[in-house]
């Protein structure tokens, strides 16, 4: 378990990455993951964060709970629920050194694929959120935060402001559960890092409710620009200097 002034900094991180997911309807792992692997490892991280997660999203969806799409989160299931249980066991039985580097390439490989699909204008069905969600699935239970990758498919869609972060929400929360109940299955769900994610999670409330607040008063193209930078530097942090 992290020592009190790990504590502190891994609550502040929380509360810092759940606003900024309340507001861009992601980030909040992309801040949050580093900040655990640096402290705990990659793979207690990885599994810490899933617990986190499950609140993180619940508080995301509570906030906006009016504007859930119900007819893509459904579609978007179908692949995303066998897609995630395969990947945990991909990550079962994965390397530390190799989910660094999955991880770390996954977050710089995020920037350019989320301009590529918003600069062709791609347009997205709702036939397309079924076979998203099983590719997205296998990836989550590996990197955790798949956010940076699905948020063109859900603009593409139509979807803004709050429809997208409740909508969003709704399924990275569906991922999240079966990812913990595969994770207790293979016990790697230990009794200390369940207390760590759920206190993190529970500090996600605070800052999903001030994300919420300030979503209609910031600039889309600043706070995108910031959230790329976070992603490439973590994204180099984890290849560079893995743990």
């Amino acid at each position: 378990m992290p020592d009190p002034a790990s504590w502190v900094i891994l609550v502040v991180a929380a509360l810092v990455g759940s606003t900024v997911g309340g507001v861009a309807g992601f980030g909040a792992g992309v801040v949050l993951l580093p900040v655990l692997a640096l402290m705990l490892g990659v793979r207690t991280a990885v599994v810490t964060l899933t617990v986190t997660m499950l609140l993180g999203n619940l508080s995301r969806i509570w906030w906006s709970r009016s504007d859930i799409h119900w007819p893509i989160v459904s579609r978007y299931l179908l692949g995303a629920v066998p897609g995630t249980a395969l990947g945990v066991f991909l990550f079962a039985g994965a390397s530390n050194a190799s989910l660094s580097a999955i991880i770390g390439a996954f977050l710089i490989a995020a920037v350019p694929l989320r301009r590529l699909l918003l600069t062709r204008n791609f347009r997205v069905r709702l036939a397309h959120f079924a076979p998203l969600g099983a590719i997205v699935g296998t990836m989550s239970s590996l990197v955790v935060t798949t956010g940076p990758v699905i948020t063109p498919f859900f603009l593409a869609y139509g979807l803004r402001r709050g429809a997208y972060i409740a909508t969003e929400a709704s399924c990275a929360l569906a991922m999240h559960a079966v990812r913990s109940a595969g994770f207790a299955t293979l016990a790697l769900i230990t009794r200390e890092t369940a207390l760590l994610g759920l206190t993190l999670g529970a500090a996600m409330f605070v800052g999903a409710w001030l994300g919420r607040r300030i979503v209609d008063r910031l600039s889309d193209r600043a706070f995108l620009a910031a959230i790329e930078a976070l992603l490439i530097l973590m994204g180099l942090h984890f290849l560079f200097f893995p743990r």
